[in-house]
């Protein structure tokens, strides 16, 4: 009779960035601006079917990465990650889906070099660390936006050039909508190019300019197809 395989307990980590998860696609599905309300904490727990402990953990998850501001008593709050200090908007108007995502490329290649050339030997080892930790979560089946979104916003961070940062994020904001109407939360297929995230995050610590811009075309190569599906 063959042995029988054990029931492994669900590590709580996981579910608490499955509950930030969910949190962040409400956020971005639905395009919220900074200073906007999330739903309270009673109605996201019924929502979410969790505990309202849970739910706490998952908010702290956001706010640890400044996405968002919990204010005791008031509700939590959608943070500016840029701060008071932006000024104008651009819009792009009557331009395709495959320019808006060739815009982002050429802009991630300037990420690139600006970040080896402006980091800091710690900026650069927080990305590292960052990549590592979606590696380790990736070793057990998990991906998660949250923490992807961690790695991107440290990335676009350490290059120092706001102008650009913001332009990009404003794409992946546009890609995330059009990507999770067309995925129906099959996450599963962001786990191919997490191992990507790290060789990019290596490749830009050893200030390997070639390699990173390689790692980051694979990335985004892989996130275009998806979005053509």
């Amino acid at each position: 009779m063959s042995e029988k395989i054990g029931l492994k307990p669900i590590e709580k980590e996981s579910l608490y960035i499955k509950i930030s998860d969910a949190i962040y696609s409400y956020i971005r599905v639905n395009q919220m601006k900074p200073g906007e309300k999330l739903p309270s904490e009673r109605e996201m727990a019924s929502i979410l079917q969790t505990s309202r402990n849970s739910l706490r953990e998952g908010l702290r998850i956001l706010e640890n990465q400044g996405l968002i501001d919990v204010q005791t008593g008031k509700g939590a709050f959608i943070k500016d990650p840029y701060g008071p200090e932006s000024f104008f908007t651009v819009q792009l108007h009557g331009c395709s889906q495959e320019e808006v995502f060739e815009l982002q490329a050429v802009l991630e290649h300037q990420i690139i070099k600006d970040a080896i050339q402006h980091a800091s030997d710690k900026e650069k080892e927080k990305l590292v660390k960052i990549a590592s930790e979606m590696v380790k979560m990736a070793d057990k089946g998990i991906y998660s936006h949250t923490i992807d979104d961690k790695f991107h916003s440290q990335l676009y961070g350490i290059a120092k050039n706001k102008a650009i940062q913001q332009t990009i994020g404003a794409i992946r904001e546009y890609r995330f909508v059009l990507q999770q109407g067309k995925l129906k939360d099959n996450d599963d297929v962001w786990l191919k190019t997490v191992i990507n995230h790290l060789y990019l995050a290596e490749a830009i610590y050893a200030n390997n300019e070639i390699d990173a811009i390689k790692e980051i075309d694979i990335i985004n190569e892989h996130g275009f197809s998806l979005a053509d599906e």
